[in-house]
């Protein structure tokens, strides 16, 4: 083979490689979208979490999670999520319990500060009412805990079922959207 077959030849792979190379493109924009989007990961992690929260040097909540994720990276809005459950408590200003909630999941939103709860959840007051639910939300500025969901509350006379309530946050003073079934009456 002459040599300048050879160089004929080489000079074609060449531009082809070339072409081939050239006309293959990502597009970065598409790629940091992926990237983002498997690329969330908590940025503290703790296992049997206690947090107590206190307002001028007495406890007001305290929360226990088995196990508690806070992501601040690579998220639209800053969150704790405790996806094996939570027990909270609420004090009054005697530091005696006022309210105390468990689920079996929650997740808070810092920059909004509201809070879901979901899955077997009950809310117990100190009056000893039980409000049971699948899902709960908790507004801490308009201090409102709320839902759309099916709600059971039992008081020490009677049970009271329906779909959607809205409460005071530590349930003492509540509503039951649309109620269903029978109810007592003291006439």
């Amino acid at each position: 083979m002459s040599l300048f077959k050879k160089i004929t030849q080489v000079s074609l792979l060449f531009f082809a490689t070339l072409f081939v190379l050239s006309s293959c493109q990502n597009d970065t924009k598409e790629i940091d979208e992926i990237t983002q989007k498997e690329a969330i990961f908590p940025t503290e992690h703790g296992k049997m979490v206690e947090i107590l929260y206190t307002d001028s040097g007495l406890v007001k909540v305290r929360l226990t999670a088995p196990i508690m994720n806070h992501y601040t990276y690579n998220v639209k809005e800053r969150y704790t999520e405790m996806p094996k459950g939570l027990f909270v408590e609420f004090f009054n200003e005697r530091s005696e319990i006022k309210t105390m909630l468990k689920a079996n999941y929650g997740i808070r939103y810092e920059d909004t500060k509201k809070t879901e709860v979901k899955y077997k959840v009950q809310v117990t007051n100190v009056d000893g009412e039980i409000l049971n639910t699948e899902q709960l939300f908790w507004d801490e500025a308009t201090h409102k805990i709320y839902t759309k969901e099916f709600v059971k509350i039992t008081t020490k006379k009677d049970v009271l079922k329906g779909n959607g309530l809205i409460a005071n946050e530590d349930f003492t003073d509540w509503s039951i959207e649309n109620p269903v079934g029978t109810i007592t009456t003291g006439d």
